[in-house]
């Protein structure tokens, strides 16, 4: 008969379309242990409640199907940070984020051409000032109820708001160690006292229910050049802002 053991499970490295486990096997009786190391590919992706979800490349049938029910959370660099329940799995994706409607969040892996996350969220605030540099989401991670009721953790994407040369609007992004990726959109752009009013759109020329409120104080002080060029068309009352945006 052979000795009966135990083998435990680690989820150590998550890096675009990989996943690398740890197991453990350790005999009862000699309390003997042996380490492998398996290295998975696949494609990483969410699932309908938000969940982070690993699809393994079987060499025959469907792919083995790996769902992380821990919480994730975005860290300090803006990247998603996945804890398991225990505690004893901490993975770190690498990636950058996509905003293509005001009930979507994208994560895309970095390096990958295949794997992301398309989060369903919901918008804190359509109303934003630049002054705060953030955009902040609710998000429901597990359960239906959660979604439905607009519970459930913050999702704050911090970054730096700046025109582009045809006056786009760009929200620049720091992911930490110097790398910044820039968002950009399009914008319909309405006067009023002292301020301008920035309506949103993605790269359809969609509206994305996001508004940006810059006043005449403010835009003067951070972008002169910017504040001229929309003093100059203020008398048009409505401008379609520049389209350029890397989705």
């Amino acid at each position: 008969m052979q000795p009966k053991s135990n083998i435990r499970q680690r989820f150590i490295v998550a890096k675009y379309d990989t996943l690398v486990i740890e197991t453990t096997q350790t005999e009862s009786l000699t309390g003997r242990q042996r380490l492998r190391i398996i290295k998975l590919k696949g494609i990483w992706r969410s699932n309908s409640n938000n969940e982070l979800v690993f699809e393994a490349t079987t060499a025959k049938g469907p792919p083995e199907i790996y769902t992380f029910r821990g919480t994730w959370k975005v860290n300090k660099n803006q990247q998603i940070e996945y804890t398991s329940k225990d505690g004893a799995d901490v993975l770190n994706f690498k990636g950058y984020w996509q905003l293509p409607s005001q009930d979507r969040l994208v994560y895309i892996l970095e390096g990958s051409a295949n794997s992301r996350f398309d989060f369903k969220v919901q918008l804190e605030s359509s109303t934003l000032y630049p002054a705060k540099g953030q955009i902040r989401y609710r998000i429901g991670i597990g359960t239906r109820k959660t979604r439905l009721t607009g519970q459930g953790q913050a999702i704050v994407l911090y970054g730096e708001w700046k025109f582009g040369r045809n006056l786009g609007v760009i929200f620049q992004m720091d992911y930490g160690g110097g790398k910044l990726i820039l968002v950009e959109f399009g914008a319909t752009v309405i006067f009023g006292r002292n301020k301008f009013i920035l309506a949103l759109k993605n790269d359809r020329n969609e509206p994305l229910g996001i508004t940006l409120t810059i006043t005449h104080r403010f835009l003067k002080a951070v972008d002169g050049q910017a504040f001229i060029r929309l003093k100059s068309r203020q008398n048009e009352q409505t401008i379609e802002a520049g389209l350029s945006i890397p989705f």
